[in-house]
């Protein structure tokens, strides 16, 4: 998780294409995912393929929309607070970023935090970082099953991912 790319950008680019994701995710998502891997030393290849898997590839077919510039599915601060409107999967539950950047920055924080390697000398954008820093020290993709997400394989679909892109 924490570390340099696994595979070249040029690399993930061009095997990006057989899994035919939207122009909205090679054109505007992916540069934000790879530059915030790079800047947080988040592998990029994992940022990629997580958030390839959260939003469908860029499709974004859930209740989530492209607005929302959230490349991974991360919730807002205190759900709980609006029971009945931010439950589950409800698109109020979802963090709003200002562009793909900023959403891509905070995901990379919250893999960080996941990872127990706290992010320091930048402002932290990623809304429950304070909640899961210190909590865990994940060092593979697969252990984020349960964790990030209630799916046991969720992790394990992310590497499944990172493996297609890496090939």
């Amino acid at each position: 998780m924490i570390g340099p790319p696994s595979a070249t950008r040029t690399h993930v680019v061009g095997t990006l294409a057989g899994l035919a994701p939207t122009a909205l995710f090679v054109n505007d998502m992916f540069p934000a995912l790879w530059d915030a891997g790079l800047q947080y030393c988040v592998d990029p290849v994992g940022m990629v393929s997580q958030s390839y898997k959260e939003t469908g590839g860029g499709a974004f077919s859930g209740k989530v929309k492209p607005l929302f510039f959230n490349t991974a599915g991360i919730k807002i601060r205190n759900p709980e607070l609006f029971p009945g409107v931010t439950d589950d999967d409800r698109p109020l539950a979802h963090q709003m970023f200002a562009n793909w950047q900023v959403g891509a920055a905070a995901q990379a924080q919250h893999v960080r935090a996941y990872a127990g390697c706290p992010v320091t000398g930048e402002l932290i954008v990623d809304p429950r970082y304070v909640w899961v820093i210190g909590k865990h020290t994940l060092t593979e993709w697969s252990q984020l099953g349960g964790k990030w997400a209630p799916s046991p394989t969720y992790g394990t679909e992310i590497e499944q991912l990172m493996h297609k892109l890496i090939a």
